[in-house]
């Protein structure tokens, strides 16, 4: 019976403890996005013309406040594009054409090598392999071979010579005799001689004093270590110019983005309206031709002032089946997007960012009924006028949270 008392009190308790460490990396998770938030909009307010309002840096600022007037501003997701054809466009039909009206920019930061370096976290290394040498000098530390394979110091330097023109480094960071103090070298290539003895060569010289190399000239290295910079947290700047000099931006953050084109894949949807119809059961006011159009209860009446129309949460996703086919060529498993609740969505007709609050998928697998956080604030219809199976938004479960900066003016006029 004092077992029984004892597990009902235990096993609730027990429960709280995976809670605990959910919402742990939740806040983890925050605290990096708005540090990367508060970053970017750093950047905003020393390059505000390169960024909001002449992304492609040709100087031509009419064509985004007249045309092109929807973009994101993504340096890496340029950088990392798998083909030319996705680089400029966010967003793709699932057969390897761009698709919507969401051009992508990288306002000259791809070209410079530097846009991890502005749209990334730089704190975050991934470790390839750490050990002690047998030898080193102030440029050189050598490994025993019994510790570090040759196929592993050509993994290094594939790493470090494929991972600089994206910005993203390699780095050997050396330890001196106590451990306690350390040397950050960059890495950015191996040489085939460096392979095949085991070592590290021809960097800056370590400090002379005698924490790396004795007087004699013998090496005190007492650890190396070999990482590489990993971008887990990264972000892009989405953009709705007006026919003006102001922008509205928003902040999207991500936590191990995909940069797969099967992530950008739009799927279509049907009722993405800004408001349902009300207990009439009409757009508008039932029986009126609300715009004067020629049309009774057309769907372009949907909230007419004075009508019974509700905002609208909710929508259809219809799955897009032509990720089977080349060049994604994704199993038929694989056709689902990946709602999940807390996920973001993103409209690729108006570049509008939403929060999934719900989904219920239909008994056949091949779209959702998703509900969102908040009501839909730009209607996406076909050309016809229709909100029935028009495209489409994007799915994006690695975005941690889209921070909305409102209104940025050019100052150029």
């Amino acid at each position: 019976m004092s077992v029984m008392i004892m597990g009902l009190g235990v096993i609730p308790l027990a429960t709280l403890f995976p809670i605990s460490v959910q919402r742990s990396v939740q806040a983890t998770q925050l605290t990096n996005a708005t540090i990367l938030r508060y970053n970017a909009e750093a950047m905003l307010d020393a390059f505000p013309g390169r960024l909001l309002h002449d992304p492609d840096n040709d100087g031509n600022r009419n064509e985004h406040r007249y045309t092109n007037r929807k973009y994101v501003v993504d340096p890496i997701g340029s950088l990392l594009a798998d083909d030319p054809a996705y680089k400029g466009r966010f967003g793709n039909d699932g057969q390897g054409n761009p698709y919507g009206n969401v051009l992508r920019f990288d306002a000259g930061f791809a070209a410079l090598g530097t846009g991890p370096n502005f749209f990334a976290q730089q704190d975050s290394w991934e470790l390839q392999y750490e050990g002690i040498p047998v030898s080193n000098t102030l440029d050189t530390v050598t490994f025993d071979p019994a510790d570090i394979s040759a196929e592993l110091m050509q993994t290094i330097n594939d790493n470090a010579v494929a991972g600089i023109p994206q910005g993203i480094w390699s780095r050997l960071v050396i330890f001196d005799e106590s451990g306690n103090e350390a040397q950050i070298r960059p890495l950015a290539s191996v040489s085939p001689t460096e392979i095949a003895n085991r070592r590290f060569q021809g960097f800056t010289d370590l400090p002379t004093n005698l924490r790396y190399v004795d007087g004699s000239g013998n090496g005190l290295v007492s650890k190396v270590r070999v990482e590489i910079q990993e971008q887990r947290y990264t972000c892009l700047l989405s953009v709705r110019h007006q026919p003006t000099r102001v922008a509205a931006v928003d902040v999207v953050v991500f936590f191990k983005r995909d940069f797969s084109p099967a992530s950008e894949v739009i799927h279509n949807v049907s009722d993405f309206v800004t408001y349902s119809n009300g207990a009439d059961g009409a757009p508008g006011v039932a029986g009126r031709d609300d715009n004067r159009d020629g049309n009774t209860d057309d769907p372009s009446e949907l909230g007419w002032k004075g009508s019974d129309d509700i905002p609208n949460y909710e929508f259809t996703l219809h799955y897009n089946t032509n990720v089977t086919s080349a060049p994604l060529s994704l199993s038929p498993e694989e056709v689902k997007p990946p709602l999940k609740k807390g996920g973001y969505i993103f409209d690729v007709k108006n570049a509008r960012w939403y929060r999934i609050q719900k989904f219920v998928e239909n008994s056949a697998g091949t779209a959702a009924l998703v509900t969102l956080d908040q009501p839909v604030i730009q209607d996406i219809r076909n050309s016809a006028g229709d909100a029935t199976t028009a495209g489409g938004v994007m799915v994006r479960p690695d975005v941690i949270q889209v921070y909305a900066l409102g209104n940025k003016l050019d100052p150029s006029n």
